[in-house]
């Protein structure tokens, strides 16, 4: 019984010396200009930011447990409360954009594309709805270039986003 115990644990992928895996992981940064103190115009809800059906759980050479719906969130909540003069609501009668991840993705072979479809409603109607889809040419096809893409990609749909919903709540 020892024996086969021993010839089991020998064959067993816990005990061979292959090489590690090298495991790398990218965030696309967003950077946002903060708002001037005390200079909002409407309060907004960030709600639900989800994966649309249709995309996949991981882009290309991805392999993070992070799912593209969080640097979504992240970015909005910069884009909308850290560049302009919206302030962060957690509850009561505001507005609320959701927003659906249509794309979060490497394309072709050095670029990336960043696709967003919102709903801004309050408690009585939609204020505004669209998609916004941007792409954008890495400077490589390296995967630190197109995650550069990818971040810049989803800086610039952020910003465009935050700019409809501040129209949509602020007015002119």
């Amino acid at each position: 019984m020892r024996v086969v115990a021993l010839a089991l644990l020998s064959a067993c992928a816990l005990t061979s010396r292959s090489t590690p895996r090298e495991l790398r992981y990218f965030a696309p940064e967003i950077g946002a200009e903060p708002a001037s103190p005390g200079t909002t115009c409407a309060r907004v809800r960030l709600g639900r930011v989800e994966p649309s059906a249709n995309l996949r759980l991981a882009i290309a050479r991805r392999v993070s447990p992070v799912e593209p719906q969080a640097y979504v969130r992240r970015a909005l909540a910069r884009a909308l409360f850290g560049a302009h003069p919206l302030e962060q609501a957690v509850a009561g009668p505001v507005a609320t954009l959701d927003v659906d991840v249509l794309a979060f993705e490497e394309v072709g072979h050095g670029g990336a594309r960043v696709a967003l479809h919102y709903e801004l409603r309050d408690e009585h109607r939609v204020l505004a709805r669209g998609t916004r889809q941007v792409d954008r040419t890495a400077a490589s096809q390296a995967i630190d270039a197109v995650v550069v893409a990818l971040g810049g990609a989803l800086a610039t749909a952020s910003d465009e986003l935050a700019e409809r919903v501040v129209a949509a709540t602020c007015g002119p």
